[in-house]
């Protein structure tokens, strides 16, 4: 889950949506792969890492060429030095938070989150807050149907999956996934207010107990996360600022 790259490998075995990307070793390699595929924009990584350690967005050649040397000569979330690196096209549109756990291969959504992104001075699209999901629109009712698609393309049956997907004019696609749910520096406490539920027991009970998963699943769960809940969620904003 770690493998940046492998996630997107196994939708495009599959036939899902993908990002178009390519694992290079130096920096000639990326830019003959931006060049020759006549990109625009493009998200630099580590293939192997975690969160957004040493990953840039590039707008131009030169942007690229600078983002590669810096990576090279960088380290990962885990302290190694970068010997490779995923090249992706950039992708527009709105950025989700899809939560599941599974049991059996059978997902069930837990929480659905959007971001609301800001443009600086400089033009550049940087975090600014999210907002919880209540009530689907017709693109994020398609985002879910794919999301259970990626789930299983990924070959995960049991625990909680949490994954990050953009929607643009030509539907959702996957950014990245990975089997840990959501929580960072969010209390614990304000989450279970917001969707009723605690991440934790939601994981126990995939392995634990299975029928309660199983009646959870028949909930529309969705619905308990309040009106109110979203309005004490925006007083408290400031709790999950996430401009850098």
């Amino acid at each position: 889950m770690t493998l940046k790259h492998e996630m997107h490998n196994r939708l495009a075995e599959k036939g899902l949506c993908y990002i178009k990307g390519k694992v290079i070793s130096s920096i000639d390699e990326g830019l003959d792969f931006y060049v020759s595929e006549s990109l625009k924009k493009v998200v630099i990584k580590p293939i192997y890492s975690a969160g957004s350690t040493n990953v840039r967005i590039c707008l131009n050649r030169e942007e690229v060429k600078e983002s590669l040397e810096n990576s090279f000569k960088n380290v990962n979330r885990f302290g190694e030095n970068i010997s490779q690196i995923l090249i992706q096209e950039r992708i527009g549109g709105v950025e989700y938070i899809v939560n599941n756990v599974s049991q059996e291969g059978i997902p069930r959504v837990t929480t659905i989150w959007k971001y609301n992104n800001i443009k600086t001075s400089e033009g550049a699209n940087v975090y600014n807050t999210i907002e919880t999901v209540n009530e689907l629109n017709m693109g994020e009712a398609e985002m879910i149907e794919y999301a259970y698609k990626v789930i299983s393309a990924i070959g995960i049956k049991y625990g909680p999956v949490h994954a990050e997907y953009m929607i643009d004019d030509k539907g959702p696609v996957l950014i990245e996934v990975n089997c840990h749910p959501m929580g960072g520096d969010i209390p614990a406490d304000f989450l279970n207010q917001i969707s009723g539920q605690h991440e934790t027991d939601s994981t126990l009970n995939v392995y634990l107990k299975p029928k309660t998963f199983h009646v959870s699943l028949k909930k529309k769960i969705l619905a308990i996360c309040l009106w109110y809940n979203k309005i004490i969620y925006c007083k408290r904003k400031f709790t999950i600022i996430l401009t850098f």
